[in-house]
């Protein structure tokens, strides 16, 4: 459909800064209200994000 997909995040809501973790690609998606979205990264997720978000979602 000719769109790129970038992805934003930050850590915490409060948070102003946001990283560019770079393009993506669409895998998936479930329900309607709210949609959850399964993207795939183009570039792998630095050592350092990866660690901080896996600790946030545990």
């Amino acid at each position: 459909m000719g769109t790129s997909i970038m992805i934003f995040v930050r850590l915490n809501a409060d948070d102003r800064a946001f990283y560019f973790l770079g393009p993506a690609t669409y895998v998936s998606h479930q329900a309607e209200m709210p949609m959850q979205i399964t993207w795939k990264l183009t570039y792998p997720l630095p050592s350092d994000l990866f660690m901080a978000y896996r600790a946030a979602a545990a």
